[in-house]
């Protein structure tokens, strides 16, 4: 009988488990906070806004600009006349952090990063965003990096800024 109780009991636990189930007490007399949003913020695919940004070195001497583009469709962002020093795997980032001046120089004030792909030197890059993929970002943009995997560090960062 025990023996039972023990296997209904693991089982019971293990479904718990495994489906993922978790308990919430729901509070009373809470007020739901206001969603700040903002053309740039991926609550609103549909708004066309246009942000721009120099990119300033962080850990490696980096040069270029950032142009995101928020249209109805998602948004564009393009990296034009890029330089960095090499690195084994470079990759492009967004960013809802913004640069702050430390004791030690510039330093990002978030390190959430969203990757979008590859780093390549030089030229034009495109990086396209669908509805999806944008609306699914739950911050806003506010910065572009240029993010070396290997050494685990930020090698530029563009903060961006509505196109005047």
């Amino acid at each position: 009988m025990m023996k039972l109780i023990r296997c209904a009991l693991l089982s019971g636990l293990l479904a718990a488990v495994l489906s993922g189930c978790t308990y919430t007490d729901s509070v009373q007399g809470q007020e739901p906070r206001p969603v700040e949003t903002s053309p740039f913020s991926s609550t609103s695919p549909a708004v066309s806004a246009t942000m721009q940004g120099s990119f300033q070195s962080l850990a490696a001497a980096t040069s270029g600009t950032a142009t995101l583009e928020v249209n109805e469709t998602g948004a564009v962002l393009q990296l034009e006349d890029m330089a960095t020093e090499p690195g084994k795997d470079l990759r492009v980032m967004l960013s809802p952090g913004t640069l702050a001046g430390g004791g030690g120089g510039l330093e990002l004030s978030s390190t959430r990063m969203i990757e979008l792909g590859p780093f390549r030197t030089g030229g034009i890059q495109r990086f396209e965003m669908d509805g999806p993929m944008w609306a699914a970002m739950q911050e806003p943009v506010r910065s572009v990096l240029i993010y070396d995997y290997s050494a685990k560090n930020t090698r530029g960062a563009a903060v961006l800024s509505e196109e005047k």
